[in-house]
């Protein structure tokens, strides 16, 4: 199970940067497409790459998100209750999670699937989309393998 952990955390490590790269890559590309227009030469496609970059951003913060549990939750209420019954919430919310991205990422494959046998491609730069819509269900599948892993953690805190 330590390794099982270890290497998810490794991975979510890994997608943190490339989403650091991918805002990076988001700022560079706006200010350079500012100046261009100051120049009359916009970059062509900026809005195309910047927001491809953006869905990668999102989508590998996730995982990273669940693993230092830096997510926003409201706590007013359950802060007060006692510790079993707050780790009783807490396996909930991580199951009914755990089913939500699940069935997301198993759509997401289905309808990256169904892009890429049609075609389809970008407006303007005329990049395949599935490769986005693939990549976005791999992070979620890796989200959910985060969350396995909570849930276990919880369920042990729950019965101790």
């Amino acid at each position: 199970m330590d390794i099982l952990e270890k290497s998810i955390q490794f991975l979510s490590e890994k997608l943190r940067i490339v989403g650091a790269f991918c805002l990076f890559g988001m700022a560079v590309l706006t200010c350079a497409d500012i100046i261009g227009r100051l120049f009359k030469h916009p970059i062509f496609g900026t809005v195309e790459l910047v927001s491809f970059m953006a869905v990668f951003a999102i989508a590998t913060a996730m995982p990273v998100a669940q693993v230092s549990r830096i997510h926003i939750g409201v706590e007013l209420l359950v802060t007060k209750l006692p510790k079993k019954l707050r780790l009783f919430i807490e396996l909930c919310v991580e199951i009914l999670s755990l089913a939500l991205f699940s069935i997301i990422s198993w759509r997401m494959f289905l309808f990256g699937f169904k892009q890429k046998a049609s075609g389809e491609v970008s407006l303007n730069l005329h990049l395949p989309e599935y490769f986005i819509i693939l990549a976005l269900a791999c992070c979620c599948v890796i989200l959910c393998l985060v969350m396995v892993m909570a849930i276990i953690k919880t369920f042990t805190k729950l019965w101790k």
